[in-house]
């Protein structure tokens, strides 16, 4: 088990409007009758001092997790940028909070992913003094599974302004690297993000 990095906190992203999903509150939809943000909490919850939601719509849902909820401040569903902006802004200004030195980030609808994944990503950090790292598995990039430096808020906060939404989008503007990882199992970084994704992946646990 991984011991709490006091330096750095988490945001899981739950602030989409499950469009694909009939609207539903998507990170809420039961896998093997666990909702998917309890996997994705399950596994970071041992390794940040603190996981505050990204929630946009529906917030007494969560209310059970008993976690900081966080809304977008403002562009509400224009993307997961503004779900991490809103995170730190929300940290920054929490004054009974002893503030950490990043964020990390992680999707609410990919419940899997591996398990030094995120030892990986502070590694990184840490040692290159990135404002951000980001992953790749199978070349295929994964920027929401990324550790944000606390000090790039006003940069993220200005892109933002720029009309960028996208966390690949404001990569170049910061001092990021790009870290490979190698997956445990073909569950990681599989998104759920319809009916059909999620019927594919309960198949693969129950085999």
């Amino acid at each position: 088990m991984q011991s709490k990095n006091q330096k750095l906190f988490a945001v899981i992203l739950a602030g989409g409007r499950g469009s694909r999903m009939e609207n539903l509150n998507k990170p809420l939809v039961k896998l093997s009758n666990t909702p998917l943000i309890e996997w994705s909490l399950q596994r970071i919850q041992h390794a940040v001092s603190q996981v505050v939601l990204s929630v946009n719509h529906n917030q007494d849902d969560y209310r059970y997790l008993n976690l900081p909820l966080i809304a977008d401040a403002e562009n509400n569903y224009q993307g997961p940028l503004i779900g991490i902006h809103s995170a730190m802004r929300w940290i920054l200004e929490d004054q009974a909070t002893k503030l950490p030195d990043a964020l990390l980030c992680v999707p609410g609808d990919v419940p899997f992913f591996p398990e030094k994944l995120i030892p990986q990503l502070w590694q990184e950090f840490v040692t290159n003094h990135c404002e951000v790292v980001y992953c790749e598995c199978d070349n295929q990039v994964q920027p929401l599974f990324s550790i944000w430096s606390l000090s790039c808020v006003d940069l993220i906060e200005e892109a933002i302004g720029d009309g960028l939404y996208g966390p690949k989008l404001v990569m170049p503007r910061l001092n990021s690297q790009l870290i490979k990882v190698q997956r445990d199992s073909d569950l990681d970084f599989f998104n759920i993000n319809d009916e059909e994704s999620l019927e594919t992946v309960q198949k693969m646990i129950n085999s």
